[in-house]
Protein backbone atom coordinates (compact mmCIF):
# COMPACT_ATOMS: atom_id res chain seq x y z
CA UNK A 1 0.00 0.00 0.00
CA UNK A 2 1.44 3.35 -0.70
CA UNK A 3 1.63 6.10 1.43
CA UNK A 4 -1.24 7.95 -0.73
CA UNK A 5 -2.96 5.26 -0.53
CA UNK A 6 -3.09 4.51 3.20
CA UNK A 7 -3.91 8.55 3.65
CA UNK A 8 -6.96 7.96 1.56
CA UNK A 9 -8.02 5.43 3.27
CA UNK A 10 -8.08 7.18 7.00
CA UNK A 11 -9.85 9.89 4.86
CA UNK A 12 -12.81 7.42 3.99
CA UNK A 13 -12.79 5.99 7.42
CA UNK A 14 -12.61 9.43 9.75
CA UNK A 15 -12.79 12.54 7.55
CA UNK A 16 -16.50 12.99 9.27
CA UNK A 17 -14.85 12.24 13.28
CA UNK A 18 -11.56 14.34 11.97
CA UNK A 19 -13.76 17.30 11.03
CA UNK A 20 -15.55 17.62 13.93
CA UNK A 21 -12.57 17.05 16.70
CA UNK A 22 -10.73 19.04 14.62
CA UNK A 23 -6.96 20.08 14.11
CA UNK A 24 -5.79 20.74 17.90
CA UNK A 25 -7.87 18.11 19.15
CA UNK A 26 -6.45 15.91 16.69
CA UNK A 27 -3.11 16.47 17.83
CA UNK A 28 -3.72 16.06 21.13
CA UNK A 29 -4.84 12.20 20.10
CA UNK A 30 -1.23 11.82 18.21
CA UNK A 31 0.75 12.89 21.19
CA UNK A 32 -1.46 10.62 23.66
CA UNK A 33 -0.49 7.52 20.68
CA UNK A 34 3.26 8.96 21.11
CA UNK A 35 3.11 8.34 24.94
CA UNK A 36 2.01 5.11 24.58
CA UNK A 37 4.30 4.06 22.16
CA UNK A 38 7.56 5.79 24.47
CA UNK A 39 5.61 3.39 27.31
CA UNK A 40 6.10 0.22 25.12
CA UNK A 41 9.82 1.11 24.93
CA UNK A 42 10.99 2.12 28.17
CA UNK A 43 12.23 -1.98 28.40
CA UNK A 44 15.29 -3.36 27.54
CA UNK A 45 15.62 -3.98 23.70
CA UNK A 46 14.31 -7.88 24.62
CA UNK A 47 11.44 -7.14 27.06
CA UNK A 48 9.64 -4.97 24.54
CA UNK A 49 6.48 -6.25 23.76
CA UNK A 50 7.30 -6.05 19.24
CA UNK A 51 3.18 -6.58 18.64
CA UNK A 52 2.01 -3.93 21.37
CA UNK A 53 5.05 -1.46 19.75
CA UNK A 54 3.64 -2.08 16.58
CA UNK A 55 0.13 -1.22 17.40
CA UNK A 56 1.34 2.30 18.61
CA UNK A 57 3.18 2.81 15.67
CA UNK A 58 0.06 1.98 13.13
CA UNK A 59 -1.92 4.12 15.66
CA UNK A 60 0.50 7.16 15.33
CA UNK A 61 0.40 6.42 11.62
CA UNK A 62 -2.98 6.77 11.35
CA UNK A 63 -3.22 10.04 13.39
CA UNK A 64 -0.43 11.45 11.37
CA UNK A 65 -2.94 10.75 8.40
CA UNK A 66 -5.81 12.09 9.91
CA UNK A 67 -3.91 15.60 10.80
CA UNK A 68 -2.73 15.98 7.09
CA UNK A 69 -5.97 14.77 5.66
CA UNK A 70 -7.62 18.04 7.79
CA UNK A 71 -4.72 20.16 6.66
CA UNK A 72 -5.07 18.98 3.28
CA UNK A 73 -1.35 17.90 2.70
CA UNK A 74 -0.51 15.19 0.47
CA UNK A 75 1.58 13.22 3.19
CA UNK A 76 3.50 11.17 0.46
CA UNK A 77 4.58 13.98 -1.33
CA UNK A 78 5.48 16.02 1.22
CA UNK A 79 7.21 12.69 3.06
CA UNK A 80 9.50 11.79 -0.37
CA UNK A 81 10.35 15.74 -0.90
CA UNK A 82 11.78 15.77 2.22
CA UNK A 83 13.56 12.77 2.34
CA UNK A 84 14.38 11.71 -1.05
CA UNK A 85 18.16 12.10 0.33
CA UNK A 86 19.36 13.24 4.30
CA UNK A 87 17.52 16.75 4.45
CA UNK A 88 20.68 17.60 6.48
CA UNK A 89 24.06 16.25 4.53
CA UNK A 90 22.35 15.89 1.38
CA UNK A 91 23.39 12.38 1.36
CA UNK A 92 21.75 8.17 0.55
CA UNK A 93 22.77 7.08 2.72
CA UNK A 94 23.39 9.83 5.03
CA UNK A 95 27.10 10.43 6.60
CA UNK A 96 26.06 12.74 9.48
CA UNK A 97 27.77 12.14 12.79
CA UNK A 98 26.73 14.86 15.09
CA UNK A 99 23.44 13.40 15.70
CA UNK A 100 25.18 10.43 17.43
CA UNK A 101 25.23 9.59 20.55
Amino acid sequence: MEISEFQQKMRDLYIHNDKKRGIYRTCLWLGEEMGELMSELKYSIDKIDKHAAAEEMADIYAWVASLANLLEIDLQSAILSKYNKCPKCNSDPCICEKNLP
